[in-house]
């Protein structure tokens, strides 16, 4: 009767995660710590991005950290978002590429970031591809905290489903990492690891 206990609440605490998405990518508001910023107010107050947004995002005069302060205050949706695909399209005309898909490889760092961590949000139940695209930027930028910590959150996303342990462990080596530049705001950080270490006693389990 214990098991068949436990076993039924564990399937209550599994399905009431998907349904309401507490998960890495979506349990960080890590924007709340950049909410005297006028575009990422309004970012959170919309949640759509616009022209003005992708500009910000594209901006080498605006620093990393408040362009991925800007992607978080988007926020996500259950049923899905679309602004990875708006950034995609600004960036098409921006460099006016000729291709039909967006050349990757022709970004830098902190665009790549930015359109990882959009489509991280905007389908954080497909994870692996946002994944994938961070990881191209933390090659760009291996020493920005900001990069290496969007994606850790992005790593903890692939990993919700299969390891919870592993959450931590990739937040826990950023946060351990002293040699990175500390180019994201200590509240902000504060925010991210509040949650993510929650899943710290998987790792003693």
């Amino acid at each position: 009767m214990k098991i068949k206990f436990f076993t039924i609440l564990y399937v209550l605490l599994v399905f009431s995660q998907g349904v309401f998405a507490d998960s890495p990518a979506t349990s960080t508001p890590f924007s709340e710590a950049y909410l005297d910023i006028p575009l990422v107010k309004m970012a959170q107050e919309q949640g759509v991005l616009n022209q003005e947004m992708c500009r910000f995002l594209t901006d080498l005069n605006i620093s990393i950290d408040q362009k991925a302060a800007l992607v978080n205050a988007l926020g996500w949706k259950f049923e899905g978002k679309k602004n990875a695909e708006i950034f995609t399209q600004f960036l098409m005309k921006k460099y006016r590429f000729q291709t039909k898909n967006l050349p990757i490889y022709a970004l830098n760092g902190s665009e790549l970031m930015c359109l990882g961590y959009l489509k991280l949000l905007d389908d954080y139940f497909h994870p692996l591809e946002a994944m994938k695209i961070l990881e191209g930027a933390l090659k760009i930028k291996p020493n920005s905290f900001t990069v290496n910590i969007v994606t850790a959150i992005a790593r903890g996303q692939v990993a919700f489903d299969t390891d919870w342990c592993q959450i931590w462990r990739f937040a826990e080596t950023v946060l351990n990492n002293k040699s990175l530049n500390e180019d994201f705001r200590p509240e902000a950080t504060s925010i991210i690891m509040d949650y993510l270490i929650l899943y710290r006693d998987s790792c003693f389990e």
